[in-house]
């Protein structure tokens, strides 16, 4: 006999809370691991978690208003104008397992610029991590292992004039990238794989740094560069490979948001505490 006396206030206060909480349970994920970020909301580049700052070259400026957060990094597409980390306490933890992600807005990108670390963005095992803009719609991504390029594209990926999340997860066998536009997260197909195999350890390039808004030694050849027109915002790395769902919470907006005590490379550091106010979002 059907019971007529459901108290449905009752169950949607239920299920509210729940929601609530699962909620609450992806934003203190996203807390776990976090061993570098960099909001760019000064006018040099700081890391908000540990001691890995950068410098910005020739035309760059950070703490530019109209980043996706607050303040950004904005390049002009002339000559070395770009900015860079050295992150000697992270390469422990690139060789392994890790995240990196940050958001983009593409007025004109370059041929391989974007964000990487490495001597060369390609044609060879030449850097440890890229997630590059091809073009105002392609995309290039990869780690490199001793003797392998283990890159891919993602050809008609992206979009021009809005800010686009990118991310590339990486767990010790294969590295995955995802885009997140309009708040939709997407694997976006590769004729090469994406997820794409590359089994760990990565390799290393400790004398160089991380690149933003840069591509080097274009086709192999040193000293062709290229240059992006382009505005960065919250470049984070993890010491580790992010659940999809994890992704798709970062390209609604999520942040991490707690400062916590996490292991970076033997040394506690303070994480990511609060450093940007959600009210900033546009």
């Amino acid at each position: 006999m059907m019971n007529n006396n459901v108290n449905y206030p009752i169950v949607g206060v239920c299920l509210s809370l729940f929601l609530f909480l699962m909620v609450g349970l992806v934003q203190a994920d996203l807390n776990k691991g976090v061993v570098a970020g960099w909001t760019f909301d000064q006018a040099k580049i700081v890391d908000s978690v540990g001691k890995h700052h950068g410098k910005l070259f020739k035309a760059a400026k950070s703490g530019v208003k109209g980043g996706k957060f607050g303040g950004c990094i904005r390049t002009d597409a002339s000559k070395e104008t770009r900015g860079e980390i050295m992150v000697p306490g992270l390469e422990k933890i690139l060789e392994k397992e890790f995240t990196v992600s940050y958001w983009v807005f593409v007025r004109q990108a370059a041929n391989h610029a974007g964000i990487w670390k490495g001597e060369k963005v390609g044609w060879g095992p030449n850097f440890t991590f890229r997630i590059l803009q091809n073009s105002n719609a392609n995309m290039t991504w990869g780690t490199c292992t001793e003797g392998n390029e283990n890159w891919f594209a993602t050809d008609n990926a992206i979009t021009d004039k809005e800010w686009i999340h990118v991310c590339q997860t990486y767990d010790g066998s294969e590295a995955t990238g995802y885009v997140t536009m309009g708040g939709k997260t997407v694997i976006p197909p590769s004729g090469q794989g994406n997820p794409k195999a590359s089994k760990a350890p990565l390799k290393l390039f400790k004398a160089r740094p991380i690149e933003i808004g840069a591509g080097r030694a274009i086709g192999g050849n040193v000293g062709e560069d290229t240059f992006a027109d382009c505005d960065y915002d919250d470049l984070i790395i993890w010491d580790r490979s992010l659940e999809e769902d994890e992704v798709k919470s970062l390209g609604k907006g999520k942040r991490p948001d707690q400062a916590l005590l996490v292991k970076a490379h033997g040394k506690l550091s303070t994480t990511w505490g609060q450093v940007k106010s959600y009210n900033t979002m546009h």
